[in-house]
Parts: structure tokens; sequence; C-alpha cells
């Protein structure tokens, strides 16, 4: 009883051979990369998305002893809200898709805002409108690639067109469908007067369907192409990230969810959404709502600047000996500030602002900069849960996940901020499990859904807060914000010189 997992991610696209319990027996994985042609593009490519997992697919069946007549359902999440343009014979349209973090749809939002009052349309949503939602996106697309809109018959997020592409059938989900900025939030189906004051046309928008439902099976022409049976049920899958909270045992309240890989994203799980201009709300995969913040550019900060360093010298440094290099820098990495706001941030006021170091002297050495970098991704989700504490939400404890769980330093400084114990799991690829878990539902393999997905399941490592560092790094709040608010807004226009 094995599931064939499909993670098409922003940086790299896995497959993976899950046994219906949520047990990854198996993982391949592609890099790929995100091209950011002008300020506040970010674009990719659905064609090399197909590519590369027809190759991961196939890559996993070749490395597992798994029988393929053994696989019993193909579940696929990705990357959210980016639209591929499908026309009615099945071809792209959009050979670029906008991405995620893709910001280009600034100037519409503004629009949107000027001409409807913000907090009726959040009656609806449940959402603040940004540049990050589909249905923004698309409206991008009918304003500046008219041809492109008109000879679209639908428009898919990158899970769903994996989806297209193995089976044939035009479907969606709840988790995808609630951040489209047509979604409604009582009906739970596409508002007709949201597609009204988007000016786009809701038909162009996939049905809905439960996210552990089947909406179809493996065509046969690609089931040869990739060597598996056809006719295999393929599931509707949800948002990578909504996914991995499943994967992670996130389906009740009381506990919140640290996702840091190349964002940083900080989730609580409700039953309903919490209607505030500075939280976005997604439908979980299983039932009720998933509220949350986010920070673009989380670990790719840190990433960034480990780049940066290497590009001045022959012998590359790794994460390892950065983190090690911070580990000697006292708190508050004397004075240095960090705001990690490369590419931009979900604010209305801030859409476009920048990163910046604050506060720099000629007593400050490279291991300043790591630590100052390391501690600002956790400052900037330390000033994101003050905001859910400020909304009346409780939270005992937060589980982690994702790539940046290596580095322990970082987790040790949100313990400290957060002031809450930060539970890392073994788990790497939660959205795998996630992926996993929902399928083996869906296809009728498990019953009690809750226990399977349960995170005692899971090895863990508890990082609690000690109470004379948490004293510190309240104050180095304090004066993160205090700087924060005076750059609020602030954009670096291009400045020409004479």
């Amino acid at each position: 009883m094995v599931i064939l997992t499909i993670d098409l991610g922003t940086q790299s696209i896995k497959a993976g051979l899950v046994d219906y319990d949520g047990t990854i027996l198996q993982i391949s994985q592609e890099p790929q990369q995100v091209n950011l042609p002008k300020k506040g593009w970010a674009q990719q490519k659905p064609e090399l998305w197909w590519r590369l997992t027809k190759s991961v697919i196939k890559n996993v069946l070749q490395k597992s002893s798994i029988k393929k007549n053994e696989i019993n359902g193909i579940s696929t999440c990705g990357q959210m809200h980016g639209p591929v343009g499908i026309d009615k014979k099945g071809n792209i349209t959009t050979e670029w898709t906008q991405i995620w973090m893709d910001k280009r749809s600034k100037s519409i939002c503004e629009e949107i805002r000027n001409h409807y009052d913000q907090s009726q349309l959040a009656q609806i949503t449940g959402n603040p409108i940004t540049t990050g939602w589909s249905g923004v996106k698309v409206r991008w697309i009918k304003e500046n690639q008219p041809n492109i809109y008109n000879k679209t018959k639908w428009f898919l997020v990158p899970k769903d067109f994996i989806n297209f592409k193995l089976s044939g059938v035009i479907a969606t989900d709840p988790s995808e469908a609630s951040g489209s900025y047509l979604f409604d939030i009582k009906k739970e189906n596409y508002s007709t007067e949201m597609g009204t004051i988007l000016d786009i046309d809701i038909q162009k928008f996939a049905k809905i369907y439960k996210s552990y439902d089947i909406i179809g099976s493996l065509k046969e022409d690609i089931a040869r192409e990739i060597g598996l049976p056809s006719k295999i049920p393929i599931i509707a899958g949800g948002g990578d990230f909504i996914v991995s909270l499943l994967g992670i045992g996130m389906i009740e309240e009381g506990t919140a969810v640290d996702m840091s890989g190349t964002s940083t994203l900080f989730v609580v799980k409700k039953d309903n959404p919490i209607i505030h201009p500075l939280v976005q709300n997604l439908k979980h995969v299983i039932s009720g709502w998933t509220p949350f913040t986010m920070l673009d550019c989380g670990g790719l900060s840190i990433a960034w600047y480990k780049d940066f360093i290497n590009s001045m010298k022959e012998e590359k440094i790794s994460y390892e000996e950065m983190i090690a290099m911070a580990e000697k820098i006292p708190i508050g990495s004397n004075g240095l500030l960090f705001y990690p706001y490369l590419l931009g941030e979900r604010r209305t006021e801030n859409i476009y602002a920048k990163g910046a170091f604050f506060g720099v002297t000629l007593t400050h050495k490279v291991s300043h900069f790591i630590r100052a970098i390391i501690e600002g991704v956790a400052l900037a989700v330390g000033k994101d849960v003050e905001i859910f504490r400020k909304l009346g939400v409780k939270i005992k404890q937060v589980y982690c996940l994702g790539g940046a769980t290596r580095n322990k330093l970082l987790y040790e400084i949100k313990a400290n901020i957060m002031q809450l114990p930060q539970i890392l799991t073994n788990e790497p690829e939660a959205s795998l499990r996630g992926n996993g878990i929902l399928a083996a539902y869906g296809l009728g393999l498990i019953n009690n859904i809750k226990q399977i997905a349960n995170p005692r399941t899971l090895k863990i490592e508890i990082i609690k807060p000690d109470k004379i560092l948490a004293n510190k790094y309240l104050f180095l709040l304090k004066k993160f914000k205090k700087m924060y608010k005076h750059m609020l807004g602030y954009e670096n226009e291009d400045v020409h010189y004479i």
C-alpha cells in the first residue's frame, strides 16, 4: 500500500514513495532556479516543472525495490498561487508563470484598496489583498498580456497543473482555492462578486474538490512514459505548506508551526479564519483554517550571505562553519541588526521593502554579520508571533520543520524570542509524508487520519527557552521593532547618477 508523492517546490522538485502510515521509503530530487528578470518579478517555466517531475518519478522508481503494481495512488503538493495558463487544447499559454513571491501586481492591489472597503472584502475572502494571491496575478495577465488571458481556458496552480498533465483532469482543492482572493469563506466556493471586483472570469478557475478526493487516474500515455501502470488514482492534493502541516501533525488548535526553508511561515490552526490586515488565511487540507504570517526571505537570507562570502574566496564556507562562527558572537551581535526583507514583505505598505543592516561599526567582522542575519530572521518571526498573541491566540508550543531546522542556533534564538518551546522533528520531508497520509485517507487505506498524522509518531528534539536569555532578546526585539517602524513603507527607488 504505497503512495507516489510529488512536491513541486520553489528550489527543487521531489518525488517520494510513502507507505500508507506516512513512512517515507524512497526519495528523488532535482534542483531548479527562480528567474528574477525585473524588480519585483519572480517566475519559473511550467514546462520545466513537468520535465523535472517526470525525471524524479522515474528516478525514485529506479532507486526503489517497490513493485510498480504496489503503488495505490499519486498525490501532489506544490508551491502555491502561481497561475499556469492552459488553452482548450491543453497547451501551456504562460511560458513563464508568476510564482508565489512575485510582486508585479502591486499596482492592482493598490487600485483595489483605493476603490473598495478592505474590511468588507475581508468578510468575503478572509484575507487582505496581496500580490501573492493567484486571482490578483491573473488580473495582471489580463491587463498586461490580454492575448494570453483571452486564449487561456483555465488557470491552474502548480500542483493542479501537474495533476492535469498526469490525469487530463482540471481540478483544484480548498487550500489553493482559498488563496485565489476569489474564495467566499462562508459558501466555500468562488465568489461572483470577487470575480467582478478583480474583473476576471471565475469560470477560468478549476472546480474545487476536497484535498483527499480522487479526481481522476493516470493517463495511459503518461503511464508508459514514466513506467507505471495506467489508471492509478490521482488525489486532488494541496498547497505544499498546508500539506506539510498535515505531515507534521498540525490538525488541532493550541499548537503553532514554524516552517523555515526558502521562506518562513508561522502558522496556527483555527476552526475559522482570523480576519486581520496582517494575517492571511488558507483552508486546511482536512478541516478548519490555517491563519499565518509569512517572511518571504527566511532561510534564503542566510543562503544569500553564504553565497556572498563564497563569491570572494576560493575555499568555500559551509553552513556549519557559519553557524560555528555565529555561536562565538554575543547576543545582539554587538549592536548590529539585520532586517531580512530582501524579497519585500506581504504587507500593504511594505511590498517592496528592502533588506538592511543597521548599526554597522568598524568593530564588526564577518561573524557579527552572520549572527545578525540569524537573529534578524528570528526577530522578524518573533514580531509576527506578537500579532497572534494580541489577537488572543494561545500557543503552547511550536513545531518546527523545513531545511532550517538543521541550524540549532536559529531555534535556540527563536525559543528565547518567542518564549516558547521549539519542537524539532526528525522528518525533513513533511510535505511528502503529508501527501502520503492525505492520499491514504482518500483511498480508504486508513480511517483515523488524526491518529496517523499525530506528531508523537515522530522522533523529536525540544529546545526550551532560557529565562535570562529570553529577557535579553525581549529588549532586542523592542529595538528591532523600533527601527522597523521607521523603515516601514520605505522603497529604494532606482537612482541614476550623472
